[in-house]
């Protein structure tokens, strides 16, 4: 039997999901007042919540969080929503309303379209590492890094460095929202944000007038190796 012991795109998904404010179920709904996901973290009582999948979307209220995988709303479910369907659970009014969307890959990369439409937030996976000294026989530690790119349009004005570096900030505690990455690992954390990148440096010898913060996640995971 094959061995899944390779999560870059589980985690770069976890990360693409949290920017935007959201956690992916992880069982399907039933009937009643819980939903299960990978990491309740990122969700606070009282908080007003939409549940959704490709088929349809419903509002809610958090009304409790039970262990670190359940949330229970005030009012019963009315829909049925499913893993196939792309499943989530979203705040409503996140931190980061303005963002236009969220990809994957790196900024010199983007496509026209919708790179045209700004800001947005890129999540490019980078190194996994599985340190000599930190296994068994049994269990491989796993580090897996990811570099998350806020990026807008530049504008050469003193406020508006400082604005970006606000939203930059907000993204900072969206990510340390959830250390759980929606149960795709158990610790991560940001590790550096670099307000000037060199792939801003390069974008701008490509004539593209782009101001980008990054920041760097570290999100730690055990593998079993259960042959």
């Amino acid at each position: 039997m094959a061995v899944d012991m390779f999560h870059q795109n589980d985690i770069a998904r976890a990360i693409r999901l949290l920017c935007q404010g959201a956690a992916a179920l992880t069982a399907d709904t039933v009937p009643g007042y819980e939903v299960t996901v990978g990491s309740n973290e990122l969700f606070a009582t009282g908080q007003q919540v939409r549940l959704r999948d490709s088929a349809g979307s419903e509002e809610k209220t958090v009304g409790a969080k039970i262990g670190l995988t359940t949330v229970g709303f005030t009012e019963e479910l009315e829909g049925e929503y499913l893993t196939s369907r792309g499943a989530r659970l979203e705040v409503m009014d996140g931190v980061l309303s303005e963002v236009q969307w969220v990809g994957q890959g790196s900024p010199e990369l983007m496509p026209r379209s919708p790179a045209e439409r700004f800001p947005c937030v890129l999540v490019m996976p980078g190194t996994m590492r599985q340190p000599l000294n930190a296994g068994s026989n049994r269990v491989f530690q796993q580090d897996y890094e990811f570099a998350v790119y806020y990026v807008t349009r530049y504008e050469e004005d003193q406020r508006a460095n400082i604005e970006v570096l606000d939203r930059a900030a907000a993204l900072f505690n969206l990510l340390m929202a959830d250390t759980y990455l929606g149960g795709t690992c158990w610790h991560s954390q940001v590790t550096e944000v670099e307000p000037e990148p060199a792939v801003q440096r390069r974008l701008r010898d490509q004539e593209k007038p782009l101001r980008v913060v990054e920041l760097t996640v570290l999100a730690r995971r055990a593998a079993l190796h259960d042959r």
